[in-house]
């Protein structure tokens, strides 16, 4: 079996590109044949006139990116994408369907749907673009910036009234079942969509736990790092540390946390090891976030918010605790009772790891991934060399 797959990466590096390098480390682990086509959104937004012209092809951009030519080179038998915006679109999906190849796409956000693709706007979690219209959440500026956000808004629109990526997309790949449901409420068929979890690779043996509470991502609202601010203050016999950057990064530096700055894969494992727990106190609806789960694989419990697919991953009073989003008071009552009751520490850390093996193996995912290829092979009907088809898409 042969399978490309293919990313549009972000400007900024993140759990989907994790997630695609641990896929194809997996998938070779199995004896499968991979290749992968990557193109990067900092190719068409160095300029305002790239900008203006990536926003006229987010519906549809004829040649798919340019993966006709990877296709036409292998001959896959399924093509798996990640992220198709805004290099990809849903031609290449039309690209490798037209070459016989299974397709399968891996739903990491809400981009099918919301023009921002978290569910967010104005810091608020909202769900009524899912069934209702893509173009009216653009328009009330789900992006931060009006004009993006109609251009989005109206490239999903025409996409979601054409249904392109039921059309060319075999099966979805849904990390959660909130993502699993979401994708049905915005009309993609149920027996399509397959709930497989985010993974990762064997880990470190479990070591002890450190004292501190640590928060690692992305410095901005959505995340929870305002709350956590203040549920810093409310707490202050808690060790709060925090890594990484973003639009909140000076309202971190003044508070009373001890802050690390952006951090890469090393930094975050010591400041994992230094830490009694982790914290997510995220106020959209957050997937499966590979920070959550490589805390867990740690022995570190994680105090969560309970929203998203985090309360699946999260267990609470097993291998953390969960509180209600957007609640300050609340996050810090959690952290001070883990902070203070050793035993319940200890306990959640061992469950953490034992329970993120046995959810979250590497292996694992592979393998049900593979099984789910297999199965939409037969449909498929073999390879078919693209190059009189490229014109057309």
């Amino acid at each position: 079996m042969k399978v490309l797959i293919a990313h549009n990466r972000y400007r900024l590096s993140g759990g989907e590109e994790t997630h695609v390098a641990l896929l194809e480390r997996g998938l070779r682990d199995l004896g499968v044949g991979v290749r992968t086509y990557v193109r990067s959104s900092s190719e068409f937004t160095r300029t305002r006139r790239q900008r203006f012209v990536t926003a006229l092809g987010l519906t549809y951009r004829p040649g798919g990116g340019g993966i006709a030519n990877a296709i036409d080179d292998w001959h896959p038998d399924v093509v798996h994408f990640h992220n198709i915006w805004p290099a990809l679109t849903p031609a290449a999906l039309r690209l490798a369907h037209t070459a016989r190849a299974a397709v399968v796409l891996t739903v990491h956000n809400y981009r099918f749907a919301c023009p921002g693709g978290l569910l967010l706007r104005g810091g608020v979690a909202h769900d009524d673009c899912l069934e209702g219209s893509s173009l009216a959440c653009g328009l009330r500026n789900a992006r931060g910036s009006i004009l993006e956000s109609a251009a989005y808004g109206v490239a999903l629109e025409i996409q979601r009234r054409l249904r392109l990526l039921e059309r060319w997309v075999d099966a979805f790949v849904a990390p959660s079942a909130f993502m699993a449901d979401a994708l049905v409420r915005a009309g993609i068929p149920s027996r399509r969509v397959h709930v497989i979890g985010n993974a990762i690779p064997a880990g470190l043996p479990l070591r002890p736990r450190g004292s501190s509470a640590l928060f690692s991502g992305r410095l901005s609202p959505e995340k929870g790092i305002r709350v956590l601010l203040e549920a810093s203050q409310l707490a202050p016999d808690v060790q709060v540390v925090v890594a990484g950057s973003g639009p909140c990064e000076a309202e971190v530096l003044r508070a009373p946390v001890r802050y690390l700055g952006h951090l890469d894969a090393a930094g975050v494992a010591a400041a994992m090891e230094e830490a009694a727990f982790t914290l997510a106190p995220s106020q959209c609806f957050d997937n499966q976030p590979y920070s959550v789960i490589e805390s867990l694989a740690a022995g570190r419990p994680v105090i969560a918010s309970e929203i998203g697919g985090l309360p699946e991953v999260v267990i609470d009073g097993v291998n953390g605790l969960l509180v209600p989003a957007g609640s300050p008071q609340a996050l810090a009552k959690a952290m001070q009772r883990l902070s203070a009751d050793q035993e319940l520490g200890e306990r959640l850390s061992v469950a953490a790891y034992s329970d993120a093996r046995a959810r979250f193996d590497l292996r694992s995912h592979a393998a049900q991934l593979e099984a789910l290829y297999a199965g939409l092979l037969p449909e498929r009907g073999g390879p078919r060399p693209l190059a009189r088809w490229v014109a057309q898409a």
